[in-house]
């Protein structure tokens, strides 16, 4: 109960018990002190009315002894008692049984009958014994009257005479001295109280102020503010006390919400870059389209990507991608300054936010800037580094007003970018959105293919051109599915971005490595299977086990398998994918390098890798006849890889004009339409034990 009453009301309460008891012993001492004068006035009286008992007694001893005469003993007594005067002018009076006056003060009403009720009630209580009758009566003081004065009368019965001796006494006095007490003591409890209140509210006011600053600075505290001022720490009470902890409290809160500044700043900032991170990115995008539909303007969210940073880190290392990455950063915040937002997403991927711009043509002309930017080289140690980048575009609200539905189509731009050969600009359409369901549909049927294990190889001959005869094969890859013949073209590439390739390669092994255990079955010399590994397939953590699977489910020689891999390989992390490469070598299984001539600069790494054989893309063979250029371009291939020793296979071959050409510029083997289209394997087969037949 205490505990929820306020400190004011505590301090309180105590002292209004106090003062209701001190009153309550007040009014008790008034109403004692008041008695006390009243039974002094009765005794007075009382005293007085003995006295002319004890003189009537007297008078009439000195009757029965014969001194004096009956009514000489009651006229002497009634002399003497007429003579008793009060200080304040009260007489002794007498009665007989009847209320006749035997003895008063005036002589003319002796012998009269009083009849009043106070008369009446002196008899009763004289005949009782004695007794004090309260009534109010006239009295005369100074020649002036007063009527209804309370007076007090004792009256005692004196029985040989038949008398009844009384006298009273005024009561005002006592009254005025009563009130008197009152006014003194309530003057008293006056000045006490308001001496008490005062201290006592000094003292509430002491304790309860600093108290009350000390709340609210809690609750503002509360709320976060850490601003505030703690006042009462120069105070040795508890209050004091309570203002030191509170300090100590204040400042462990300021060291929490620095903390909590500090963890939101990591929260939201690329720890490498300084520049917003994923989760500020939809804070700041949303907050961007909202203000484009308030303002009927657009919003550009734009998603770049740098082209070619993981060979380059691969290559040059962690650290000096790191600072790719952070120098590109400032390049972007010099060309969008204060006209939008930009962060790092993820890896080399950048976003730029452009806020409430009026046309498409302003984030157009902001895109080329950032591309002109991520063409100058990047120094690292004295080492021009080029860099390029690509970039997605979407706007807002015009193509969405979602945040994450706006991010979608940027990405898909973004992909477009990538796939027109980076270092470009793709603004998002609808086109886009189909394409990606397209490749959404395509992804889902090449999971259905699997299961039903629709994909099979077919196999196109490899000729020695020497010869002519047939000295090997490549496994190429067909799709049979149930809504019919699915060309690689299209869906390769969406097996290569969801990973769904490395199962599809898989099976192309196997039966590669089938069809080679059976080739080499009876052959003198070896015969040779091609298959296509893609670097996602080749990096995929269980290729090696995979191979060695295949090799040894199908009893096939590692000799007789070639793995052909692209040119892009090699530009990847150097150091391991020579490890890798290596280890494939050390099992005996050959390594070509396929379509060779349409990547970046490979030639210089050929010395390092354990290639042993280079096919010419079918780009330069087909048209080299008519095509000086390209018949120049082969003829410097073949003579490199001679040079290196390495042998050359030459696909794309379609006449009989290509082929001796091909073959009078050494070209070691060829491939093409000229001499066998890719056929499943019991085709191949009877096609092979035909051609050897003849």
């Amino acid at each position: 109960m205490l505990n929820r009453l306020r400190v004011k009301t505590k301090i309180h309460l105590p002292i209004v018990i106090v003062a209701m008891f001190a009153l309550a012993v007040g009014s008790y001492s008034l109403y004692a002190l008041n008695s006390n004068l009243l039974l002094g006035h009765v005794s007075k009286v009382q005293a007085l009315v003995e006295s002319a008992v004890s003189i009537a007694a007297e008078n009439h001893k000195l009757a029965e002894t014969g001194v004096l005469t009956q009514a000489e003993a009651q006229t002497r007594a009634r002399n003497a008692i007429r003579a008793m005067v009060f200080d304040d002018g009260s007489r002794v009076f007498a009665f007989d049984r009847d209320g006749v006056r035997v003895v008063s003060n005036k002589l003319y009403d002796e012998g009269t009958k009083a009849t009043s009720r106070q008369t009446v009630s002196m008899i009763d209580h004289a005949l009782a014994g004695g007794g004090i009758t309260y009534y109010n009566g006239a009295r005369v003081l100074r020649g002036v009257e007063t009527h209804s004065v309370p007076k007090a009368a004792w009256s005692q019965f004196f029985e040989p005479w038949g008398w009844v001796i009384a006298s009273a006494v005024y009561l005002d006095d006592v009254n005025r001295a009563f009130w008197f007490n009152l006014v003194e003591l309530v003057a008293f409890l006056g000045v006490c109280g308001v001496i008490v209140m005062v201290l006592a509210n000094a003292i509430i006011r002491n304790l309860t102020e600093p108290l009350s600053d000390l709340t609210a600075s809690m609750r503002e505290l509360a709320t976060g503010n850490t601003r505030i001022r703690i006042s009462g720490t120069g105070r040795g009470d508890e209050i004091g006390e309570m203002a030191g902890a509170m300090v100590t409290f204040l400042d462990h809160e300021k060291q929490r919400h620095a903390l909590q500044a500090q963890l939101r700043d990591l929260a939201y900032t690329d720890s490498l870059t300084g520049l917003a991170n994923r989760v500020k990115f939809y804070d700041l995008l949303s907050e961007s389209i909202d203000q484009a539909v308030q303002s009927g303007n657009k919003c550009a969210l734009m998603i770049l990507d740098l082209d070619r940073f993981k060979a380059v880190n691969d290559n040059l290392g962690h650290l000096a991608g790191d600072r790719i990455l952070v120098e590109f950063s400032r390049r972007l915040e010099k060309v969008i300054g204060d006209r939008g937002s930009i962060g790092r997403q993820s890896g080399d991927e950048f976003f730029v936010i452009l806020n409430d711009i009026s046309d498409v043509s302003e984030a157009a002309e902001v895109a080329r800037a950032i591309l002109v930017e991520s063409l100058v080289p990047i120094d690292l140690d004295g080492r021009p580094t080029p860099i390029a980048a690509s970039i997605g575009i979407a706007f807002g609200p015009d193509d969405s007003e979602t945040q994450s539905t706006l991010y979608r189509f940027a990405d898909m731009a973004l992909y477009e970018a990538k796939l027109a050969g980076g270092g470009c600009i793709r603004h998002y359409s609808q086109e886009m959105s189909e394409k990606a369901e397209k490749r959404f549909e395509m992804e889902a049927l090449i999971k259905e293919g699997l299961l039903a294990d629709e994909f099979i190889a077919h196999f196109q001959a490899k000729v020695d051109l020497k010869t002519g005869r047939v000295a090997g094969a490549e496994a190429l890859c067909r799709w049979h599915s149930s809504k019919g013949t699915i060309g690689p073209v299209d869906f390769i590439p969406v097996a290569e971005e969801t990973g769904l390739i490395v199962e599809i390669g898989s099976r192309m092994l196997l039966q590669a490595c089938t069809l080679a255990a059976k080739c080499n079955n009876r052959s003198v010399t070896p015969f040779v299977v091609a298959v296509n590994v893609s670097p996602k397939q080749l990096h995929d953590t269980r290729f090696l086990a995979t191979l060695d699977r295949c090799l040894s489910a199908s009893n096939c020689h590692p000799s007789w398998i070639e793995l052909e891999i692209t040119e892009s390989l090699l530009l990847s992390d150097l150091t391991e994918t020579v490890q890798l490469l290596e280890m494939i070598a050390g099992r005996g299984v050959l390594i070509t390098i396929d379509d060779f001539g349409t990547g970046y600069s490979a030639m210089s790494y050929l010395s390092r890798f354990p290639i042993k054989c280079l096919k010419i893309d079918q780009s330069f063979v087909r048209d080299m006849i008519p095509d000086r250029q390209k018949e120049i371009l082969v003829t410097a291939i073949l003579a490199m890889a001679r040079g290196l020793g390495l042998k050359t296979v030459a696909e794309g071959v379609e006449t009989d004009d290509v082929a001796r050409r091909l073959s009078a510029l050494n070209c070691d083997y060829g491939q093409g339409y000229f001499w066998h289209r890719p056929a499943p394997a019991q085709e191949f087969m009877e096609k092979l034990k035909s051609d050897m037949a003849a």
